[in-house]
């Protein structure tokens, strides 16, 4: 009775420890959307000769390269700008008067509509989006937690987070104010 009852509970925890060996296997692999998105599908959004992507669904207009880079020959060119969160707004308000046109940063929920949710690295369509960087992009909404802390979206694989401090320099995009 004895070696029976030992036999059992040395077999129980290897089966356990079997099942969490097998089960680590079922992991599918991302799917990258330069290979998922066709190249030049644009899907929905609707692109000008000046830079901009209108999405038909939301109706905003997006400047479609990254905050520094200028849009020249279809394509997005020099260096994308790296900034505080202040200094990214600062950034947004300094094109605005430059432009005539009012742009701002992006808000969460703004970002989100262009996360593509079936791909990742970047979750974003680079045919409308150029040169899209893999990083933490600033958007115009506000942390709940305290002053210090500003939202950004990684465009890996689409999540929000509203704990970066907003002196971390990182990229953003602009939108057009309605």
């Amino acid at each position: 009775m004895f070696r029976l009852l030992l036999n059992s509970c040395v077999s129980m925890p290897m089966t356990l420890v079997m099942f969490a060996l097998v089960g680590c296997d079922l992991h599918e692999p991302e799917i990258r959307c330069e290979d998922q998105i066709k190249a030049y599908d644009k899907q929905d959004f609707v692109t000008d000769d000046l830079g901009m992507a209108m999405d038909p669904n939301t109706g905003t207009r997006w400047f479609r390269c990254t905050g520094g880079k200028r849009f020249v020959n279809y394509r997005c060119q020099g260096e994308a700008l790296h900034l505080s969160w202040d200094e990214a707004t600062a950034y947004a308000k300094e094109f605005s008067e430059k432009s005539g046109v009012k742009w701002r940063l992006p808000t969460n929920k703004e970002m989100k509509s262009i996360i593509q949710s079936d791909c990742v690295a970047p979750a974003i369509n680079t045919n409308v989006f150029l040169d899209a960087e893999v990083a933490n992009h600033w958007t115009s909404s506000s942390s709940l937690h305290q002053d210090t802390f500003r939202c950004s979206l990684n465009t890996y694989n689409g999540r929000v987070s509203c704990r970066q401090a907003r002196i971390i320099n990182q990229p953003f995009m602009l939108v057009r104010e309605r």
